[in-house]
């Protein structure tokens, strides 16, 4: 399977879109770019692309005919009424049809078990909340509808976004996508260390992670005490390193034809809530949600009206809980629904929903304890207990997420309180998560080297970009040591197995 992780992708397919990439006239390149995709999806889904292409048309067709509907000058304002009414059935219809798509090929047997089982093209819910996102903008003149509709197909399924994201906004990468930049030195070195360093994070520290994960989640094991909350930790560890990773080499396989997508994390262990958990995880699907479900929402009329009431019959407070939970739901179940057709997923939306009313609830609690004990709210020691109670939200989620089936969570969950607290460790579970003493160590030194990253892009975001202006010679440096390093050391050959990318299947 082509994948970013395989030897398929970096010693054969990217090589060979550069190369055709920079002879084309600068022109042309963007066809280049929707040549490679189109080969990339084909690879991948064979003739599941025709689910894309059908998007893409209804898609195309619905912006132009929106715009089209909107721009007609009106004589009157029941004229301007009428023209925005008929724009909104085409964007209710085309909405309607592109999410159709989606809940038919990935949700049908999981609302209705007996309804037949269809073959799912890759990346389909990425490609899908794109071309939602396009529709909305159209239609509120955010953005001028594409006229060419090669260059939306090429939107919707640019082969470094496709399995993993991010998720892009038209108006984010119209230009990019289609200037053509040709490949520079400067490019060229962003986008090999930020691949390098999506590889270092998945073959030196995921992959060999996975072996523990899956070893966990074995429901012929029981763990208790302790162990379960590791468990928990070695599982959302995981993931975000090889999430992370994988976006990492995508942004930079972007970042070689000049193109910049939007980071999609920042550095989320250094969040002090939830909320702002969800502010630096999977950044661009928490923008997607917050741009066009929780804003249109909170400006609807029916929470304008529960405002106005609220304000005069409940008071402030009740109202703005109120008001956050109208917000909040749609979003939240929105979000476990989008990740899959399985239980988990919808329920670790529940989770974070009712974790950030939570939040809302019990901020003016929060303030009133500190106050007591004389704690400032923007303090050290406040930073701390937020983002230690922050790590356990977290690790607790994740482990929601991962699980086989709901009834495991339940079961980890009460084995981690009902049976002694270091009895795992003591009675060496941690032994049957099957990996190897130089293994672990191996794991341990690359956590280290990325918190040590983390650190330094904390303070400095651009960090990255800013290894442009090193010497030369150390940047060769750097280079080597990371190639020798992957080389060695990375997670590959006799007795590993690639491990897919988590988020390719969402």
């Amino acid at each position: 399977m082509m994948a970013y992780n395989t030897h398929a992708y970096f010693i054969y397919f990217l090589p060979l879109v550069m190369i055709a990439y920079q002879l084309i006239p600068k022109k042309y390149r963007w066809g280049v770019l929707l040549v490679a995709s189109t080969v990339f999806f084909t690879l991948i889904s064979k003739f599941l692309i025709l689910w894309a292409v059908l998007a893409t048309l209804i898609t195309w067709c619905a912006g132009i005919r929106m715009e089209t509907i909107l721009s007609r000058k009106a004589e009157n304002k029941e004229e301007k009424n009428a023209n925005k009414k008929k724009a909104a059935r085409v964007l209710f219809l085309a909405i309607f049809a592109v999410a159709a798509i989606l809940l038919v090929l990935k949700y049908s047997d999981f609302v209705v078990p007996s309804a037949p089982h269809f073959m799912v093209p890759i990346g389909i819910s990425f490609y899908t909340l794109q071309a939602i996102g396009y529709l909305l903008d159209v239609y509120w003149k955010h953005i001028e509808a594409e006229k060419n509709p090669a260059k939306l197909m090429l939107f919707m399924i640019f082969f470094p976004t496709l399995m993993e994201g991010p998720i892009m906004r038209w108006d984010d990468v119209k230009e990019q996508l289609y200037r053509g930049e040709a490949i520079t030195g400067e490019n060229l070195w962003q986008g090999f260390l930020r691949i390098s360093y999506g590889m270092f994070k998945r073959l030196m520290i995921s992959d060999r992670m996975n072996t523990m994960v899956v070893a966990f989640y074995d429901e012929g094991k029981s763990f208790s005490g302790v162990m379960v909350f590791l468990g928990a930790v070695i599982t959302t560890i995981q993931l975000y390193l090889e999430f992370s990773g994988t976006i990492d080499i995508v942004i930079g396989s972007a970042r070689i034809f000049g193109i910049r997508l939007p980071e999609n994390f920042r550095q989320p262990f250094y969040a002090k809530s939830a909320a702002e958990f969800w502010r630096r995880w999977h950044i661009t699907l928490g923008v997607w949600f917050k741009n066009y479900i929780f804003y249109p929402v909170t400006t609807s009329k029916l929470v304008k009206k529960w405002n106005k009431f609220g304000r005069k019959k409940c008071g402030k407070y009740i109202t703005n809980v109120v008001t956050s939970a109208m917000a909040l739901f749609p979003v939240w179940m929105l979000n476990g629904f989008w990740h899959g057709p399985r239980w988990p997923y919808i329920l670790y939306g529940v989770y974070y929903f009712i974790i950030l009313l939570l939040e809302v609830m019990m901020e003016p609690v929060g303030k009133f304890l500190r106050k007591i004990v004389h704690m400032k709210d923007d303090g050290r020691a406040a930073a701390t207990i937020h983002m230690l109670r922050t790590w356990i939200i977290i690790f607790l989620g994740e482990m929601l997420f991962r699980v086989n089936a709901p009834g495991q969570f339940r079961d980890l969950m009460v084995s981690m309180f009902r049976h002694p607290l270091l009895g795992g460790l003591q009675h060496g579970s941690m032994m049957e998560l099957g990996l190897k003493t130089s293994d672990l160590i191996v794991v341990v030194i690359g956590i280290v080297i990325t918190i040590l990253v983390d650190m330094a892009s904390e303070k400095n975001p651009n960090f990255f970009e800013n290894t442009i202006s090193y010497p030369k010679y150390q940047r060769v440096a750097i280079a080597y040591l990371l190639v020798m390093v992957i080389a060695i050391f990375g997670a590959y050959g006799t007795g590993y197995d690639p491990v897919a990318l988590i988020y390719a299947g969402f």
